[in-house]
């Protein structure tokens, strides 16, 4: 009986395409019919430490084949998959496992000590008896698969559309991380979009360099790839020579790139080495720079793309036809997927005049997990709310006009200002803050604070920065510290970010 479960179309895959290259990790190489082996193995393995159809599973580790397999492996036993972002602070990572409720977490040797932590912090136990949460490290886990008979088989676990296939935490505009739900039918509309819209047939090999903890990394197309019968290529490195190199040495078609990682292949003086590519996809890139990406490689479509991790990654792609007619525009909707633009009243705006993006369709997550208030907050009549300025033309397609005014984005991830501030703001000396996101050559954006002192503080901008380190990942840490004696506020008091963000500078 075919179900929504995703791991199903592996095992088709593996009898169509037995011997096509499915999974590349540097030297390591899967056909589908041997991934799809690999997968049961580690089914089979992880049914054996205790997870079984319906559990929560955190999952820690870089962009590998283990990973991959394990995500594929956890689909299969029907459990749900809670994908941690490693560069999160353990406090961070503590509050996403048990926002989450989870009960196993899956780990590779890099992250022993942050696993360590974890289980002291969150009771996280490795013992396996009933009720108990279960941790599987790297060794455990091979130990397990030492013991899988040969040739195992394990069923892929009857799911529904409407069923939970995993959570993405994202720290979107809120001080806390907020569980994005997706389900076997957000997945299914997501993955045929992918194929349509990019073109993706057998013959596509998809460079994966986003994290896979990350929307992009997972769906952009990511695991699509996998429908299509393509090979995907797996890479931890961001650093843009090492993709060049990747891109030559695997005959790469296509990937998502940031905005920095773009810039840093511009740089370079020879784009001989990027001659596989049939498209490039990003997002928030000035029309100015890609320009210069279509002169330096006119053979390559250029999808610009609206997309977030509640959208399940993006909603639209700019089509070939209209990448030079309409650039800076993000595309017309994928099928399935309906945009409007309202006014404050939730009115329909003409085509042209500015207003609140709102989106509704199969690929939409249908909320957040455990969290009313933000459900109630950003949904309505059916309606997911972006929060997201934008317009439609006349033509239908989408063209996003300013960001979600506290969102700092950074380097791909997002950085919610209302975190960093609860943390500042924890400092004993500190009597006020407001963060911002202040521009970045590297990064895209930075956060910047500005903070107010008490009168008998003793600390620095750069101590201000320390007590962020002890509690924030790296990236959210402000790269700038002012310390002010007032911010700019309207008359009901609220600080006026927009006023910080034009007057701000960054020395």
């Amino acid at each position: 009986m075919a179900t929504s479960n995703f791991t199903e179309t592996l095992r088709r895959q593996a009898l169509r395409r037995a011997e096509r290259e499915a999974l590349v990790d540097g030297d390591s190489r899967w056909t589908y019919a041997e991934l799809d082996a690999d997968v049961d193995r580690h089914a089979a393995a992880l049914r054996d430490a205790g997870i079984v159809d319906g559990d929560l599973v955190g999952v820690l580790g870089r962009n590998t084949a283990t990973y991959v397999i394990e995500l594929l492996a956890l689909s299969r036993l029907g459990a749900i998959s809670v994908p941690l972002n490693w560069r999160l602070h353990p406090h961070e990572q503590a509050y996403v496992l048990d926002q989450a409720g989870v009960t196993g977490l899956i780990y590779d040797d890099d992250f022993a000590d942050v696993a360590a932590t974890l289980a002291a912090t969150t009771g996280l136990r490795t013992v396996v008896a009933n009720g108990a949460r279960v941790v599987v490290d790297a060794r455990r886990l091979a130990d397990l698969l030492a013991a899988a008979p040969p040739g195992v088989r394990v069923p892929d676990a009857e799911k529904t559309a409407a069923d939970v296939h995993r959570l993405l935490y994202t720290s979107g505009t809120t001080a806390r991380p907020k569980g994005v739900i997706h389900t076997c039918g957000n997945l299914t509309a997501n993955h045929l979009a992918q194929v349509l819209e990019l073109e993706l047939t057998a013959a596509d090999r998809i460079l994966v360099s986003a994290p896979l903890f990350h929307v992009s990394g997972l769906e952009a197309p990511g695991l699509a790839t996998f429908v299509a019968g393509a090979t995907m290529v797996l890479t931890p490195t961001f650093k843009p020579a090492d993709i060049a190199r990747t891109v030559a040495r695997e005959r790469i078609t296509g990937m998502v790139l940031a905005a920095q990682i773009l810039f840093g292949l511009l740089d370079r003086d020879d784009q001989s080495d990027l001659g596989s590519l049939r498209y490039l996809l990003f997002a928030g890139v000035a029309p100015s720079v890609r320009r210069e990406v279509k002169r330096r490689l006119p053979h390559v479509r250029l999808v610009d793309t609206f997309g977030m991790t509640e959208l399940c990654n993006g909603v639209c792609y700019l089509d070939a036809a209209h990448e030079q007619c309409k650039v800076g525009a993000l595309g017309a909707p994928f099928p399935g997927v309906h945009i409007r633009i309202v006014d404050e009243h939730f009115q329909l705006v003409p085509p042209g005049v500015e207003g609140e993006i709102i989106i509704r369709g199969e690929k939409i997550s249908p909320g957040y997990w455990n969290d009313d208030e933000a459900n109630r907050r950003t949904r309505r009549d059916g309606w997911f709310l972006t929060g997201d300025v934008g317009r439609i033309d006349a033509d239908g397609y989408l063209w996003f006009v300013d960001r979600r005014a506290d969102l700092i984005k950074s380097g791909g991830e997002n950085v919610a200002s209302a975190e960093v501030e609860r943390v500042i703001a924890g400092h004993p000396d500190v009597s006020e803050v407001a963060v911002i996101g202040v521009p970045d050559q590297t990064w895209d954006e930075v956060p910047k604070a500005y903070v107010i002192l008490r009168a008998d503080a003793t600390t620095t901008a750069e101590g201000i920065r320390e007590h962020c380190r002890a509690e924030l990942a790296r990236y959210k840490v402000p790269k700038y510290v002012q310390i002010v004696t007032s911010l700019p506020r309207n008359d009901s008091g609220k600080v006026l970010k927009k006023q910080l963000r034009e007057t701000a500078v960054t020395g």
